[in-house]
């Protein structure tokens, strides 16, 4: 979302536009933010609560995205990104904690590496 006071930095029209690197900041502590708030809300081991709030990130994603009115493709590729953090949020929990954590939950193989890996 565009702000002028923070992005536009005075100088006009021109910075209006973040940077690919501002962007990608900003995605990363979204990203940051959202990983440690799952595992702060799932204790470990409590696959009763990771699939609960799993399936109340589908729905909240599936609301916003028809809001913002993404395409059905657009929309199943946020879903999956969705999935991907929240998979990467149980990767870290079990590397921490040192066993498994809703092994269901978790996909092997083929999964998205970009997003960043969180170490508490």
């Amino acid at each position: 979302m565009y702000n002028a006071k923070r992005d536009g930095y005075g100088n006009g029209a021109n910075l209006a536009i973040p940077s690919m690197g501002e962007i990608e900041g900003r995605i990363t502590v979204l990203e940051v933010v959202a990983m440690t708030s799952l595992s702060l809300l799932v204790k470990a081991g409590d696959k009763h609560a990771a699939q609960q709030a799993l399936s109340t990130i589908r729905r909240a994603m599936r609301l916003k995205c028809e809001e913002i009115k993404l395409s059905p493709a657009d929309a199943d590729s946020a879903i999956a990104y969705a999935q991907e953090l929240f998979d990467a949020t149980f990767e870290n929990m079990d590397r921490d904690a040192g066993q498994v954590i809703a092994p269901g939950l978790i996909k092997r193989g083929g999964t998205r590496r970009s997003v960043p890996v969180f170490h508490s």
